[in-house]
């Protein structure tokens, strides 16, 4: 990996996250098996991805897109796509943390993952 995704790559394989990297349509991504602790998905055990896009930027600017395999659309619109990769179907949601980025002291996957998609998935509507 040419660009800073191998850090991406390493600090969540740091918080027990068992990744994968393939291209997408919006960039590369790093998947891993999640199950949704909070939110109307509660329990809910999906295949979680994040584009990488600008990742030769991080930590100053975090991973921008929101995929997750089997499609769950979070219905709160702007770009949305859905795409297949290796025979699954996935849906990528632009959905980029910069008004909460860029208060935070700590730059890292830990801080992304808890205060960034954890607030993705609380305020998810069915």
């Amino acid at each position: 990996m040419s660009d800073n995704s191998h850090r991406i790559v390493a600090e969540l394989t740091s918080l027990g996250y068992e990744t994968s990297v393939f291209d997408s349509p919006f960039g590369r991504v790093v998947s891993f098996p999640y199950t949704v602790d909070i939110g109307p998905h509660k329990d809910t055990e999906c295949t979680l991805g994040l584009s990488l896009y600008g990742a030769e930027h991080y930590p100053e600017h975090p991973p921008h897109w929101i995929h997750i395999s089997p499609p769950i659309d979070d219905q709160k619109g702007g770009a949305v796509q859905m795409y297949e990769h290796n025979n699954r179907q996935w849906i990528a949601l632009s959905r980029p943390p910069d008004d909460l980025w860029d208060k935070l002291r700590t730059k890292t996957m830990a801080a992304f993952m808890h205060e960034h998609v954890r607030r993705f998935w609380a305020n998810h509507e069915l």
